[in-house]
């Protein structure tokens, strides 16, 4: 089978998230016999803010840096042995904002999967509320996937896709990859649009991405008759009814909640969705 992904970036948060997200990883690292990469962002506020003449005390930040090199030797030490043998496991702490550091590590590095923790529980200083990864998947054309409690990398037996007016075919392609290696169902929803010419373009893409995947490939493929509205609230209300394992999108709306609203308060199918999201920017 081909070999989609060499390379993972795990960033840690070193907060209650870290040990979840760790497992997940190696265990993501094993199944697609891949290595991972960790990497620590020292943001401003990550720092107590003592002052001193106006900025920060160095010892502090010294010391600050200390502690996370401590903590990034001990996860190492901790998870490292966990992999298969031959993959390796790499870290990194960097200075900078979370979104910018994180964007220059993929390209650079050549990462070709991001996880990312999400905790059924919000809290600040977690990372998918710090992390537009609409905008970092789009600019990296790297997919993130949203890692929760219930993420098995190996029961993804339901793999929703959205199709809009376009056949999404870095979609297809990961949904199928991923339902052929676990003996899984691609479930294809339709959505609607503004107008009747809208929609029945919406209507011929996802027909002809069913069509696509029963004739080119040998995987299980659904394809809903009904036609729900473009946003992540029916997406996920037929994500749940089909006992979903996985969501796969395209970054943009059909990952928001409909409204300016959404937009504006942050109101993200991965932030939202305690099924598993996995975003994917439409090839460029």
């Amino acid at each position: 089978m081909t070999k989609i992904f060499n390379r993972i970036l795990v960033p840690v948060n070193f907060n209650r998230n870290t040990e979840l997200l760790m497992k997940k990883a190696v265990q993501v690292a094993n199944e697609f016999n891949c290595d991972l990469h960790l990497l620590y962002v020292q943001t401003p506020i990550s720092v107590i803010p003592f002052l001193y003449d106006g900025s920060v005390s160095g010892s502090l930040f010294n010391f600050s840096m200390e502690d996370s090199q401590i903590k990034m030797q001990r996860l190492q030490d901790e998870y490292k042995s966990h992999l298969s043998n031959g993959l390796l496991m790499t870290t990194e702490i960097l200075h900078g904002s979370w979104q910018t550091i994180m964007k220059e590590v993929i390209i650079s590095k050549h990462i070709d999967l991001v996880l990312i923790p999400k905790y059924h529980r919000k809290f600040t200083g977690a990372l998918v509320q710090q992390i537009n990864i609409n905008k970092l998947s789009q600019q990296t054309q790297c997919p993130v996937l949203t890692v929760t409690r219930r993420f098995d990398v190996t029961q993804l037996h339901n793999i929703v896709v959205p199709v809009n007016n376009f056949i999404p075919i870095k979609k297809l392609t990961m949904a199928t990859f991923l339902a052929r290696k676990f003996n899984g169902i691609v479930h294809l929803m339709g959505q609607k649009a503004n107008s009747k010419a809208e929609e029945k373009l919406n209507t011929r893409c996802v027909t002809k991405s069913y069509q696509l995947l029963r004739d080119y490939t040998n995987v299980r493929v659904h394809c809903s008759a009904e036609i729900y509205s473009n946003g992540h609230a029916d997406t996920l209300a037929y994500a749940k009814d089909v006992a979903a394992d996985l969501i796969v999108v395209n970054p943009g709306k059909e990952s928001m909640r409909k409204g300016w609203w959404g937009n504006w308060f942050g109101k993200y199918l991965f932030r939202e969705s305690n099924i598993p999201v996995l975003t994917i920017a439409p090839q460029q």
